[in-house]
Formats: C-alpha cells, structure tokens, sequence
C-alpha cells in the first residue's frame, strides 16, 4: 500500500512539474442571455473541433470554456465566459496558427452560420504564466483575483505556506477542494490593471465551492486547526493585499479538449 502511495505521489509531482512554465491565452466574453444557448452549441460543436486539431498538430496543449456562475453585473462589459488556450511555452504560442492552420476542421459547413462573434462581446484578454499546482479534476473553479504589492513574495508565500495547506486539505478531504493552482499575469500590466496574479481552488460539486466561500467559525477542535493556525502565525497576506481579493468568481467548466 505504501508503495502505490509512493508511486501516486511521483506521478502527481511530475504532472504537477509539468505544468510550470505553461502560458494560457484567456478570452473574456460577454454573451447575452437570449444567445446563451446557440453560443454554447457553436463552440461546443463545431469550434471545439478546431481546437481539437491544434492539439492533435502540437499547435496548443489544451482549450477550455468556462462559464461564469451567477451574474455579477448587468453591464455588457462583464463577461460570463472565458476561453483558456494552454500551450507549452510562451515561444510555442501562436494564435493565428491555432486558429489558421485547423480552420479546415469545422468540416462542410459555412462560417457564418456558426460564428460567435457577432453577437457577444470580447471584454478583455489576458496571457498568463502558470506557476504552482495542486492537480486534480474539477467541474468549479473558484478564481481568486489579486493585485499584491509585491508579486514575487505573494508567489513565494503561496508556494510555500499555503500550497501544504491545500495539500492536506485535498489529501484529507477536509472541505471538498479537489484542485489548487496560483498563475502570474503577462500581459496586461501595470497599477491600474484590474489582477496581476490569481489562485484557483477547484471543486467538484457547487455546494462544496460555495461551501467554501462563507464564513464559518473555526473550530478549535477542527481537522486542520493547528495547520491553519501555523499559516495564520506566518502569513504576510494582510501586507501582500491590504484589499484582500479584487474578486472572487466561480466559473463551471462547459467543455476542455486537450
């Protein structure tokens, strides 16, 4: 039994190791709520395929569409969906030939009759640089948006104290995280940017995400009192980001081809 523990262990260290220095694209879009359902249909059924050749070519290692959970604004500039484009490196990243080089795939149909474009609105696009990971499946992801004052010890401090924290947590199955990541930004930059890195916790079912998120009184009798206290005892978050998060949105996963 320990030895198949051993061998799960190295097996999660080197998908884990994997992922470090991977870039995503990501695509924020708006969509309105009469188009919801023809948009889901024509990047599920056809667009999908597209991606599903780049992978296939090595043009990109993975794509995702996600789906913000609940509505958070009612302005047209507020995206509920987002596109992840993973690919191995920031010099094996090229859009247009993802796109360009796979366009054969959709098969024998027009392009117009299954276009997204012009009826939602891309809001804002990110390229971002993964950094840590806890990996596991996941149907929720639980996305915390932060703009620390100094982002190499944010990184650091997650990497170090708080990663061990989840570890346990998803080990012990402690609160029903099944997944845990911190990803740096690219590009755009600056004070006036809206993140600068992020952390994601991920979840299986709603309930444990939205579980998570409330407040709940520690107990001090918990499984992972101690642990959370030792955190609480060394942590400079308070510091890092005097605002806490910016935001904190769950997204459900729609579809990932890799």
């Amino acid at each position: 039994m320990k030895k198949l523990h051993l061998i799960l262990m190295l097996m999660l260290m080197l998908v884990s190791g994997s992922m470090i220095g991977q870039v995503s694209y990501l695509q924020y879009r708006h969509v309105p709520a009469d188009q919801d359902e023809k948009f889901i249909e024509r990047e599920t059924k056809h667009w999908s395929k597209v991606a599903a050749s780049a992978i296939k070519k090595g043009h990109m290692k993975s794509w995702t569409l996600w789906k913000k959970v609940g509505i958070t604004s009612a302005s047209d500039t507020s995206p509920n969906y987002v596109f992840v484009n993973t690919f191995e490196s920031l010099d094996q990243m090229d859009l247009n030939k993802v796109w360009a080089e796979n366009i054969d795939a959709i098969g024998d149909v027009k392009l117009e009759d299954i276009e997204t474009s012009s009826f939602t609105t891309t809001t804002f696009d990110y390229f971002i640089q993964y950094e840590d990971q806890i990996p596991g499946d996941y149907k929720y992801a639980l996305v915390n948006y932060a703009k620390p004052t100094d982002i190499t010890a944010f990184i650091q401090e997650n990497k170090s104290l708080w990663k061990p924290l989840h570890q346990a947590s998803i080990d012990n199955i402690l609160n029903g995280m099944t997944y845990w990541g911190i990803s740096s930004v690219i590009y755009p930059a600056g004070n006036l940017d809206r993140f600068s890195v992020f952390t994601v916790d991920g979840f299986n079912k709603l309930n444990d995400a939205l579980d998570y998120l409330r407040w709940t009184e520690t107990s001090a009798n918990s499984p992972n009192a101690a642990a959370w206290d030792e955190v609480a005892d060394k942590t400079k978050m308070d510091e890092l980001t005097p605002n806490g998060f910016e935001r904190r949105i769950i997204y459900e996963r729609i579809l990932t081809i890799n």
